[in-house]
C-alpha cells in the first residue's frame, strides 16, 4: 500500500498552512510516520474541520480534548502540552457538557472575538475578558474571586450568566462559558449519534473509515464528517484495527 504522505503542517513547528484532510492522510494506515507530535499543530488541524459557516459563526471553533488522543497517540505528551498551552493562556479549556467528564478547547483569541461580536459593547464583558479569560487559566470562578478580588458587582455576575459567558457551576461557583454552546451541543450530538448508528447497523457493526468517510450523512454536515470521526476514535467509543481491505472501525459492545 502506498505510504500517506505527511502533512507539511507536522514537517515543522512554524506556523502551518493548514488544508483538510481526511483520515488516510494522516497515517490511519500508515506505521505511524504521520502521527503528529505537536499538540498545537494537532489543535490547528482540528480547528479546521469545523466549518464556521455552516454554524452561521454562531459559535467559535470548539475542540473536544479527547479527539487529540487520536492525532497523537501519547495522551502524556497531549495532557502536558495542553496543560502549558493553557498556562500561557493561548487556548481555554471549557466544560461544555459534551461529556460528564470532557472538557472542549477554544483557542482563546477565537473565544474573544466570539463573545465581543455577541456581546457587543458591554463594559462589564469586556471586564470579564480581560480579568479571568485574558489573564487566568481557569475553567471555573467562584464568588469570592469574581466579589472580593475582582469586585464585580452581584448584578454584573447576573448579566454575566445572562448572557451566557457563566454556568451555574454549584451556589457560589460558575463555569466559564461559550455563547451559544447549546446549538454546537445540539449538533455535536446529533452528528456522534448518527455515525454511531451507522456503524452498529453495519454487518458485523463494523465498516471500513473510507466507506464512513464518503457516507452522506445530514447530521454530521454542520461539523463536518471528519470532525465527528476524530471524536469518536479519540473517545473510544469505537475501535480500529487494519484489515487487507483498509482501516475498519468498529463499536465493540
Amino acid at each position: 500500500m502506498k505510504r500517506a504522505k505527511i502533512p507539511d503542517v507536522f514537517k515543522t513547528r512554524k506556523k502551518p498552512k493548514i488544508q483538510q484532510q481526511t483520515s488516510e492522510d494522516w497515517g490511519e494506515e500508515d506505521s505511524g510516520s504521520a502521527v503528529p507530535t505537536d499538540c498545537q499543530a494537532a489543535l490547528m488541524y482540528l480547528r479546521s474541520l469545523i466549518n464556521v459557516e455552516a454554524l452561521d459563526r454562531r459559535i467559535p471553533p470548539i475542540i473536544i480534548k479527547h479527539q487529540l488522543y487520536n492525532v497523537i497517540k501519547n495522551r502524556t505528551h497531549v495532557d502536558k502540552q495542553v496543560n502549558e498551552l493553557r498556562d500561557s493562556k493561548e487556548i481555554k479549556l471549557l466544560k461544555l457538557g459534551t461529556g460528564p467528564d470532557e472538557f472542549s478547547i477554544v483557542f482563546t483569541k477565537d473565544y474573544v472575538e466570539h463573545v465581543n461580536k455577541q456581546l457587543p459593547d458591554r463594559p462589564v464583558v469586556k471586564r470579564f475578558l480581560s480579568s479571568i479569560v485574558e489573564k487566568t487559566n481557569s475553567v471555573s470562578v467562584d464568588k469570592r474571586m469574581l466579589v472580593d478580588h475582582l469586585e464585580f458587582k452581584d448584578e454584573e455576575i447576573t448579566e454575566l450568566v445572562n448572557g451566557g459567558v457563566l454556568n451555574v457551576r454549584d451556589v457560589g461557583s460558575w463555569w466559564i462559558a461559550v455563547p451559544g454552546a447549546g446549538y454546537f451541543i445540539r449538533h455535536f450530538t446529533k452528528g456522534r449519534d448518527a455515525i454511531l448508528r451507522t456503524i452498529r447497523n453495519s454487518k458485523y457493526k463494523q465498516i471500513l473509515l473510507r466507506e464512513l468517510e464518503t457516507r452522506d450523512l445530514k447530521a454530521t454536515k454542520t461539523l463536518g464528517m471528519q470532525y465527528h470521526i476524530q471524536e469518536i476514535l479519540g473517545s473510544g467509543s469505537v475501535s480500529k484495527f487494519d484489515t487487507t481491505s483498509g482501516t475498519m472501525v468498529r463499536i465493540d459492545s
